[in-house]
This record gives C-alpha cells, sequence and structure tokens, in this order.
C-alpha cells in the first residue's frame, strides 16, 4: 500500500513538472503566431508571464514574491505592458504599473490607495482606458500614460467596468449596470451587467446588450466588426459569446460552462479565453467562430486574463 501511494506522488509531481516548464510545439497550435501574455500564480503568488501563442517559451516577467501583478494588457505594438500590482491580497491597493513587453522599466502610473486596472490600450499606444474605484464606485478613466495625465470620462451611479478601446480608436465598449439603476435615487435596481458602447468624450452611449443576464468583458475583434465577450446564464454557467459590433446577432462559441475573458489574435482568426473545465484554470485558443478549441497550458495552478499580440 506505501509503495502504491509513493508511485501515486511520483506520477502526480511528474504530471505537475511536466505542464510547469515551457514544452516542446503542440503541433495542434503550430499555426499560432505571436506574443500572448498572461497572469499566473505557478510560483505562488501572481507574476505577469509572456508566451508564444503555441505555449511555448513561458517567461515570468516580473518575478516578485510580496506582490501579486494581474490582468496585462499590451500596446497594439507589442512594446509595453500596463498591469495591475498590490501587495498579496490587498484586494483595495491595486494600482496601474507599465513596463516594457521584455519586463523591464517598470514605472508607476497610480497612487490613489484605491484599486485601478481592467486596462487596455488606444490605438495610438499612448492612451489606455481603465477602471478606478477611486470615487466610490466603478468609473471609467483615460490616461496618457506618457503624461500621467488623466480624465474621467463616465459619471453614473451605476458600475461603470470592463473598457476596450475599438481599432479604429473611436468608440469603447464597457459592461455597466446602468440600464438596472434608478439613477434619481441611486438605487440599483438589479446587479446584472449589459454591454454598451461609448465614444472617447463618455458620450452617445449606446446599450448593446438587454438580455436580462449579466454580461461582461467585451473584447473587440482587430477589425473592428465583432465583440466577444462573457455571458453568465440563469444556471451560473458562463461562457464566451459574441456579437456584431452594433449588438446584432448575438450567439455562444463556448460550451462547457465554465470560460471566461478573451482576446482576438492579431489576425482575428482566433481567439484565447480562460477556462476552469479542467483541474485548473488555463488559458485556450478556439477559431473565431468557437470551433476546434485547442488547450494551451496546463498544470495545478491558474493561468488566466490573456493578451494576444
Amino acid at each position: 500500500m506505501i509503495k502504491e501511494i509513493k508511485l501515486i506522488l511520483i506520477l502526480a509531481i511528474l504530471l505537475t513538472l511536466s505542464c510547469s516548464f515551457p514544452k516542446l510545439p503542440d503541433e495542434n497550435l503550430s499555426g499560432m503566431h505571436g506574443h500572448i501574455y498572461f497572469d499566473s500564480n505557478r510560483t505562488g503568488n501572481y507574476d505577469i508571464y509572456v508566451m508564444n501563442a503555441d505555449g511555448t517559451g513561458i517567461v515570468n516577467l516580473t518575478q516578485t514574491d510580496e506582490f501579486d501583478e494581474i490582468m496585462p494588457s499590451v500596446s497594439h505594438n507589442d512594446s509595453i505592458l500596463v498591469f495591475m500590482k498590490a501587495p498579496h491580497y490587498d484586494f483595495e491597493g491595486y494600482e496601474l504599473w507599465s513596463m516594457k513587453s521584455d519586463g523591464t522599466e517598470l514605472i508607476q502610473l497610480t497612487d490613489n490607495m484605491k484599486a485601478e486596472g481592467h486596462s487596455d490600450f488606444a490605438p495610438d499606444n499612448r492612451r489606455i482606458v481603465y477602471v478606478s474605484w477611486r470615487d466610490g464606485n466603478e468609473e471609467i478613466y483615460i490616461m496618457d500614460i506618457s503624461t500621467g495625465i488623466e480624465r474621467r470620462i463616465t459619471f453614473n451611479e451605476a458600475s461603470d467596468n470592463d473598457p476596450d478601446w475599438s481599432p479604429d480608436g473611436k468608440t469603447i465598449a464597457f459592461k455597466s449596470t446602468r440600464a438596472y439603476t434608478d439613477s434619481s435615487f441611486a438605487e440599483f435596481l438589479d446587479a446584472r451587467y449589459e454591454i454598451f458602447t461609448m465614444d472617447t468624450m463618455g458620450e452617445n452611449i449606446i446599450q448593446l446588450s438587454s438580455d436580462n443576464l449579466s454580461d461582461h468583458d467585451p473584447d473587440y475583434s482587430p477589425d473592428g466588426m465583432h465583440i466577444a465577450f462573457l455571458r453568465v446564464f440563469d444556471d451560473g454557467t458562463n461562457d464566451v459569446c459574441i456579437m456584431n459590433a452594433d449588438g446584432s446577432e448575438q450567439k455562444k462559441l463556448t460550451e462547457s460552462g465554465n470560460n471566461w475573458y478573451t482576446a482576438f489574435s492579431p489576425d482575428g482568426n482566433n481567439i484565447a479565453f480562460c477556462s476552469s473545465r479542467d483541474e485548473s484554470v488555463d488559458i485556450y485558443i478556439m477559431n473565431a467562430d468557437g470551433s476546434d478549441e485547442k488547450r494551451v497550458t496546463c498544470g495545478m495552478f491558474t493561468d488566466e486574463f490573456p493578451a494576444w499580440r
């Protein structure tokens, strides 16, 4: 019995180790190009990593022990990362930082003693859109990272979050509870989110989804024609969905019920996303129509929030 237990433990350790280090290219992923940035707790705390889109060449870019770095966004020229950083378990202490895509030249962008995050780059690679909790609820800001100048663009008693900048630079998609908030009394009638768009001044707001479900994490395709997003269903499951940029033709892409946070490939043909369908949270890739899902990372840890360039 003791020998059997030891054998099981050895096999488990070998399985974990085999998924903890860069692996040989998977022939099913050989057509994937570019870099995928993500966060992972594979060393105990959360760090920012980068890998080739086929899952090889995984590198830890931040390598900190006392901080967690999560939710990277990457400039369109693949040169700068912006991410959230805070001491362990200090969920209100997240601030935005930037660094070069090789992990050098770290710069702190915000310092408000309130959480800041969920950033995305403008096409000019100079400005970012992001969320701040400094005003008591979730509001959306724009910053010029070269000067540090910020501008708040949403003013609503509801929660506005998950901003994503359109490829033409004219529109920002985001999620909000404003459809279920009585603004005259600042009373939340429902905690559900819907997907909206607005211009970069926070005006011309258009509601794209109105399904009485909770929709999150809008993500424009590189051509600006589609938006991928997360939908939480009444049974508590969540799947990746897609719609036209005007909100029409909404459809579900995944079926396992535990998938979230998407990133289109640079050519728009594929979508990376997170899933907890197996023993851990891992990154998967599928065709933009939801077909041919492939697992990219594996191991007994969490790999999440991919950003693909």
